[in-house]
């Protein structure tokens, strides 16, 4: 097909999200379970409970919003910070260095498409925070092969509702106040969370943002890359757009499944993970892509 535009999606699309997220999360709780002796299950279940107040489970500030976390140490937010908080970003982002790695061909595939059609603006589209989502694609190396980001909007800072005391050390809230772009030098938008797929309202805005939004032909031009076939395919099909089915992405180990529900609200099960939809009334992509590299065949 000749392309004006492509839109992907980040997470299980451009790398393994659940096995990266589930696993890093799993031994955050653990390290949290060791510090304070509460049990695993417990925090597990508050998590859940604060990732849905906050409509992201990729929420930063968990461990001094759960409940038991605080009755543990009541006013002492600076051993909190210092003992639970410290520890467990810390054990989260060591086991999150060997798994933040991109799927097979995704750089060399993204470094071809800058050759062939450097004209061609590549854009990445996600529901995650646009810190989070930036902060990912850094640590992926793969930020700089990207014209456009777009997310929703970054995380509210807690605060003691005691006393109305900023539940974040100085040196993180920082970073987040700074609102980092790393050096990135393309176009960011944050939109709103009602934008959130399956909607069609953020895919819809990056084509307005191009002037691909009105013509069938022009949106005809656009190839859309995601791994869940009702939330990504599904919107793609409804605004006319081309679709790539990232086959790849699809939750196949049944651990991960169990691991995730145990923290996860149930709604964010099914928007973060994709599964092996044999449905008759799934949608089906224009293209199917057994790894990222295929997409390579329908460009021109």
């Amino acid at each position: 097909m000749h392309v004006k535009l492509i839109v992907t999606d980040i997470d299980n699309t451009v790398f393994d999200w659940v096995t990266y997220y589930v696993r890093s999360f799993q031994v955050l709780l653990k390290e949290v379970e060791s510090i304070t002796g509460i049990p695993y299950v417990q925090l597990a279940s508050e998590s859940r409970e604060v990732f849905t107040r906050h409509g992201s489970i990729e929420y930063p500030f968990l461990i001094q919003e759960l409940p038991s976390v605080d009755a543990y140490y009541a006013d002492d937010f600076d051993r909190m910070l210092m003992e639970a908080v410290d520890r467990g970003r810390k054990v989260f982002l060591k086991n999150a260095e060997s798994m933040l790695v991109p799927y097979r061909g995704v750089r060399e595939t993204l470094e071809e498409i800058r050759r062939r059609f450097p004209e061609v603006p590549i854009v990445a589209l996600t529901d995650a925070p646009r810190y989070v989502a930036m902060w990912k694609l850094n640590k992926l190396g793969l930020l700089p092969y990207f014209s456009s980001v777009y997310g929703l909007a970054d995380p509210r800072i807690p605060t003691c509702e005691r006393n109305g005391r900023v539940k974040v050390d100085p040196e993180i809230l920082l970073k987040h106040l700074q609102q980092s772009n790393f050096g990135f030098k393309g176009r960011i938008r944050i939109l709103p969370d009602e934008y959130e797929k399956p909607g069609t309202r953020g895919l819809k805005t990056v084509l307005m943002d191009h002037s691909l939004d009105e013509d069938p032909a022009d949106r005809g031009s656009v190839i859309w890359v995601g791994d869940n076939l009702r939330k990504d395919v599904g919107l793609g099909q409804r605004l006319g757009v081309r679709t790539a089915w990232a086959k790849y992405g699809v939750l196949s180990d049944p651990e991960l499944y169990r691991l995730l529900h145990e923290f996860s609200p149930l709604a964010n099960v099914h928007k973060n993970a994709s599964f092996a939809d044999g449905a008759l009334d799934a949608p089906q992509p224009n293209h199917n892509l057994e790894e990222f590299s295929d997409l390579l065949k329908f460009l021109r």
